[in-house]
C-alpha cells in the first residue's frame, strides 16, 4: 500500500509540476507607427514676460488733473491737496504683450503659432497670495506663411484672476508655452 501511495503522489507532482511550467496562453497585438517631420522653422520669444499692474487697472482713481490750476506756464505750482485713494475692485485684469514670438520658415507651409500657459499660478514674494493666469491668447500674426527672412510676428493676451492676489510686491511663478506648429 505503501508503493501505492507513493506512486499517486509521485503522479500528482509531475502533473503539478508540468502544470506551472507550462507556458500561459499569450496574447498579442501589432500596433502602427506614424510620425510627421514638421518643416524647417526657428522661433524666437523672450526668456521672461514683466507686467505691471496698476490700481488703474483694478478700477481705482490713480491721477487726476490739478483742479485748482488747470495749466501751467512753466511757474505755476501744482495742487497738493491730498487725494483720496481707494482700492480697484475689478478682479480680472487682461495685459497685452504686442510682440511675444517670431517665426521664420523655409518652406510655403503656413504656420499657426499658439499660446497656453503650462504654469498657471504666480505667488507673491510673501509666499501666501496668488495670482492666476486665467486665460491667454495669441494675438497679432499667429497663423500666417514665414519665409526665411519674412517672420510671423505676433502677441499675446494674457488674463490675470487676481482674487486671491491680496498683498502688494511681485508675482513670480507663472509659465508660458509658445508653440509653433506647421499645417501640413
Amino acid at each position: 500500500m505503501n508503493k501505492k501511495f507513493l506512486g499517486i503522489i509521485a503522479g500528482v507532482a509531475a502533473i503539478g509540476s508540468a502544470i506551472i511550467s507550462a507556458p500561459a496562453n499569450a496574447v498579442e497585438q501589432e500596433v502602427q507607427v506614424d510620425i510627421t517631420i514638421q518643416p524647417t522653422m526657428y522661433l524666437r520669444t523672450f526668456s521672461n514676460v514683466s507686467l505691471q499692474i496698476t490700481q488703474g487697472d483694478l478700477g481705482a482713481a490713480d491721477k487726476d488733473f490739478d483742479s485748482v490750476n488747470t495749466t501751467t506756464d512753466g511757474s505755476t505750482a501744482i495742487d497738493q491737496t491730498n487725494p483720496t485713494f481707494s482700492g480697484g475692485s475689478q478682479t480680472q485684469v487682461t495685459k497685452e504683450v504686442k510682440e511675444l514670438f517670431a517665426v521664420w520658415g523655409s518652406n510655403s507651409n503656413a504656420v499657426n503659432v499658439t499660446v497656453t500657459a503650462t504654469e498657471d499660478t504666480l505667488t507673491n514674494t510673501d509666499g501666501f497670495s496668488q495670482a492666476q493666469i486665467t486665460n491667454v491668447v495669441a494675438t497679432g500674426e499667429n497663423t500666417g506663411t514665414p519665409s526665411p527672412i519674412n517672420p510671423i510676428v505676433g502677441g499675446a493676451d494674457i488674463t490675470f484672476d487676481l482674487t486671491n492676489a491680496s498683498s502688494p510686491g511681485q508675482y513670480t511663478g507663472g509659465v508660458l508655452k509658445v508653440e509653433a506648429l506647421a499645417q501640413l
